[in-house]
């Protein structure tokens, strides 16, 4: 962004003040040599000189920009500098235990897994959802090793029907028995999906999930004229992926769409697939 280095920029700047100085002190010796203590000319060099000179004491008592020191910064203007907060490893008062880094609260998963090194207290047994052990609910993945070679690159293997039953490749073919548990069954499921899906998804693919753009859009954000039209998400292609797949992207995202991850907890992510097979199923019934 800086075409100059500030902090280079700066110590020039000092250095051809300092220069400065030192030539106005060089002068007024020279002229109250010359001149009568009270000439007009030396009453303005000795004002100049002693200008100079203070910022000279200043900048060489406080240091020039742009070098380090081990010793700890001088801050004349706090601002954010300090502030009441709980550091690792602190103490709390606030708490019984007098801990102030806590065990995540109960019913939450961390993104990332738990982290038994810095929480304190510790866990008892590992949690399944902690580490989210369980790769088909929490990854949507049902063969990590499932892989194929497709164009000369290695992606994930699809699914497959051998004697009318669906094989599954790298991704779980069909919403895990899990998240059809946790939700109270079909009904809570897709109930919660469509609640999701109208929230975090018909922005951009419309409440009937076609997406598309501009005149021909469905959603809000597609009438805005992206570059890339939000997917029609009864295109065969869409359909035709399985649930883990669909999973997958909303927790990764895909192209110009983001990431959910962090948004739409992983139970409402299977319930939006089961509100899309819906939409899907009613758009197009699958032919007998």
């Amino acid at each position: 962004m800086y075409y100059v280095d500030p902090n280079a920029f700066m110590n020039w700047v000092v250095a051809i003040i300092l220069g400065i100085t030192a030539i106005l002190a060089v002068a007024t010796v020279v002229v109250a040599a010359r001149r009568r203590p009270h000439g007009p000319a030396l009453s303005y060099l000795y004002t100049l000189t002693a200008l100079f000179g203070t910022f000279a004491a200043v900048v060489l008592v406080l240091g020039l920009r742009g070098r380090t020191s081990g010793s700890r910064p001088w801050h004349f203007f706090l601002d954010m500098k300090y502030q009441a907060k709980y550091t690792n490893q602190g103490g709390s008062k606030f708490f019984a235990d007098g801990r102030g880094m806590r065990l995540p609260p109960e019913g939450t998963v961390p993104f990332d897994g738990t982290d038994y090194a810095s929480d304190a207290g510790r866990h008892t047994d590992p949690h399944p959802d902690f580490l989210a052990a369980d790769a088909r609910y929490y990854r949507g993945v049902a063969n990590p090793t499932a892989r194929e070679t497709r164009d000369g690159a290695e992606v994930p293997k699809g699914p497959e029907w051998k004697d009318g039953q669906l094989v599954e490749g790298y991704y779980v073919g069909r919403i895990p028995d899990e998240a059809v548990r946790r939700a109270g069954g079909w009904e809570s499921l897709i109930r919660r999906g469509q609640q999701q899906f109208n929230v975090n998804c018909a922005v951009c693919h419309g409440t009937s999930g076609r997406g598309g753009t501009a005149d021909a859009a469905y959603g809000i954000v597609g009438a805005y004229g992206l570059s890339v039209a939000p997917s029609n998400l009864h295109a065969d292609d869409v359909r035709s992926q399985p649930d883990g797949q669909l999973f997958a992207t909303i927790t990764g995202g895909v192209r110009n769409m983001p990431a959910y991850a962090h948004q739409v907890r992983v139970q409402d992510r299977w319930a939006v697939i089961a509100y899309l097979r819906v939409l899907q199923y009613a758009h197009q019934p699958p032919e007998k």
